[in-house]
């Protein structure tokens, strides 16, 4: 009998911390890629694919989140799908429509734009007729959507979905030269009650501003921060110039 019960503690040790690092309550930030400078937004693109390229390469499925405070972020998804297929990658993309004007390469294997929310059934049927062996299936959403450090997300659901945990990279800005520390501050002190995960990526940016905020960044380059916040889950932080 103790016997068993040492078993079922073992488990339950186990299962715990498997998944605090899935979805991490508090995750340790695992940095990827510090402070590093582009001179044009497709580079942090390719960059953030090469720094990932072995992890990407045993994945079928890959959620990539773009951020509307970035600008150019079209220009840093696009960078990464051209790296991926001078990697030899075939990629097949699955895209919201309001990314058909994105100057997509033409050499991913196939483009399927949606008007879904990514919340039907019909969703989940089509995403498991659309992975294959040797095919890397993209799917482009909000970064409010695609983390799993928000519940509810994409991700999660693909987690189930597949039956695996998906690897997502979100797309996040940052302030390179951030001020006095401001109200979002107290927020973060209890971000880990957030119900919805959204203040988790908010106060996962505000850390990074804080914590290069005294190297001095040159507010005229472009900036490209990277971390690991989970098992699979990336947290890409790109500052843009302004005017840029």
């Amino acid at each position: 009998m103790v016997r068993w019960l040492w078993v079922l503690l073992a488990v339950s040790l186990s299962s715990g911390v498997y998944f605090v690092i899935r979805y991490g309550l508090r995750p340790k930030p695992i940095p990827v890629m510090n402070p590093t400078s582009f001179e044009r937004f497709e580079q942090v693109g390719i960059v953030t694919y090469k720094r990932l390229r072995q992890n990407i390469r045993a994945e079928r499925v890959v959620l990539i989140g773009a951020s509307v405070r970035v600008n150019q972020d079209d220009s840093i998804w696009i960078g990464f799908a051209k790296a991926a297929l001078a990697d030899g990658q075939k990629i097949l993309l699955y895209l919201p429509e309001s990314a058909s004007s994105f100057d997509w390469p033409k050499a991913v294997v196939q483009r399927i734009y949606t008007s879904d929310t990514f919340q039907s059934e019909g969703f989940g049927r089509e995403v498991k007729e659309l992975l294959q062996a040797g095919h890397i299936l993209v799917l482009l959403a909000p970064s409010n959507q695609v983390s799993h450090l928000v519940t509810d997300s994409l991700s999660r659901r693909l987690d189930k979905l597949v039956g695996h945990p998906v690897l997502s990279i979100s797309s996040l800005p940052f302030d390179a030269n951030p001020g006095q520390p401001d109200e979002l501050l107290s927020d973060c002190l209890n971000a880990s009650e957030d119900k919805t995960g959204e203040l988790r990526l908010g106060c996962a940016a505000y850390r990074v501003e804080r914590k290069f905020a005294k190297k001095k960044l040159d507010p005229s380059k472009i900036w490209g921060v990277m971390e690991r916040h989970g098992l699979k889950e990336y947290l890409l932080f790109t500052y843009q110039p302004q005017g840029g």
